[in-house]
């Protein structure tokens, strides 16, 4: 310290104590990505019915952690029945979500009900759901009609095709079969069914028409923080 004055003394405390706090916070664009829920900063929740059915026979073994049966491919046609939902502010509410994944492309489609600000909202969580797509994925719009009952269900997404199924009865003729915890979508309980008929055909070059396949309907509760969804 010999040599320098105090105002000089001062000055070398000031700049090392600063260059020490530089170091141990962290930057503001960092703590910004640790607090926001997804990449545009909205958070977003969505439960309801999912409503499936896939080019696979019954029981499709993509469920159950194996590949594609009887075909070398799994292709599905599925719907989102949102009784409650949310991104951000913008409600969800009674709006539905179908996807289709083919061969060529996969295309999700928003109900042709959605306000302009809805639509958004579900196109966002529509790119969040499909993480790593393997083929081109495009967004429409479509009148989507999905039909839960206690022995079968429905699925008709605009012009491009659906299905219809009946679920598979146990033992007891009465009630169907239930599967926990498979591994292709993320809902806890899926009712087994068998297609009557699964027809789809987009302008992308997807098509499809078999009878007699795999469904699955089941309750989901998807968050911006859910690890997988499907």
């Amino acid at each position: 310290m010999k040599g320098r004055s105090p105002l000089r003394v001062a000055w070398a405390l000031l700049l090392t104590f600063g260059l020490l706090a530089w170091n141990t916070f962290p930057a503001a664009s960092d703590a910004t990505k640790t607090t926001t829920g997804t990449a545009t900063g909205e958070n977003w929740e969505i439960s309801g019915d999912l409503t499936e059915a896939c080019t696979c026979a019954v029981p499709c073994t993509c469920n159950f952690g194996g590949g594609p049966s009887p075909r070398h491919y799994c292709y599905a046609l599925f719907s989102l029945d949102i009784q409650k939902g949310h991104y951000g502010k913008v409600k969800l509410n009674g709006l539905r979500l179908a996807g289709t994944h083919g061969k060529k492309a996969d295309v999700w489609y928003i109900d042709e009900r959605a306000s302009p600000e809805q639509a958004s909202a579900l196109k966002a969580i529509a790119g969040r759901l499909l993480k790593e797509p393997k083929v081109k994925v495009y967004v429409e719009t479509a009148r989507i009609t999905q039909e839960v009952g206690e022995k079968g269900n429905r699925l008709e997404v605009g012009e491009r095709g659906g299905f219809e199924a009946d679920y598979i009865m146990g033992l007891d003729k009465k009630t169907p079969v239930v599967v926990e915890n498979n591994t292709s979508w993320n809902i806890p309980r899926s009712i087994k069914g068998k297609t009557k008929r699964l027809h789809y055909k987009d302008r992308h070059g997807n098509k499809f028409d078999l009878k007699e396949t795999n469904s699955n309907q089941g309750k989901f509760d998807w968050t911006d923080q859910t690890p997988v969804y499907f």
